[in-house]
């Protein structure tokens, strides 16, 4: 697709199927996040986990609601796949570089026509103590920062209308 097709196209999914997205389109998707500019270059300070396993999303999930004390509450959306992504422990520029790997990958997500969602709350809710991250297989003093959930939808992926005051000084 055009990238000026994508950047129009793209929006936050929230209404997801239960059909399977292919292997290497998880992959490509995911390809497109490892190539984000990240602060001082320091690409060893960040990890990104896929996880497609719906048990273990379930349980982050809980985690979650437990945490923010609502167990009503569904932060990712039913959503078939969570990514997260982390950094480690100090790293200065997590936040800023977590928006543009997931950017990255919404962007490429979008491409091939599947939603995507960015998850930024919930984590800012969990600390370092939080029982999911044993299972995430990022090295020692890695901790989650944000995430993105992804999906198949019903729903047509079409841009809104954004719009955010630009002013030139020549």
């Amino acid at each position: 697709m055009d990238f000026d097709k994508v950047i129009d196209k793209r929006c936050s999914t929230r209404l997801f199927t239960d059909e399977i997205i292919d292997r290497k389109d998880l992959e490509a998707i995911v390809n497109a996040g490892t190539k984000a500019p990240v602060g001082k270059g320091l690409y060893a300070n960040m990890a990104i986990t896929v996880i497609t396993n719906k048990e273990y999303i379930g349980e982050i999930l809980e985690e979650a609601r437990e945490v923010a004390n609502n167990y009503k509450a569904n932060p990712i959306y039913s959503a078939p796949y969570l990514i997260i992504v982390s950094a480690k422990k100090g790293h200065e520029t997590r936040l800023e570089d977590t928006a543009c790997i997931i950017e990255n990958m919404s962007l490429k997500a979008t491409d091939l026509d599947i939603g995507s969602c960015y998850i930024r709350g919930m984590f800012e809710k969990f600390d370092n103590k939080a029982r999911f991250i044993k299972k995430l297989g990022v090295k020692e003093d890695f901790y989650p920062v944000h995430g993105l959930i992804l999906g198949k939808t019903n729903e047509e992926i079409k841009g809104k209308k954004h719009h955010i005051d630009v002013n030139y000084i020549d």
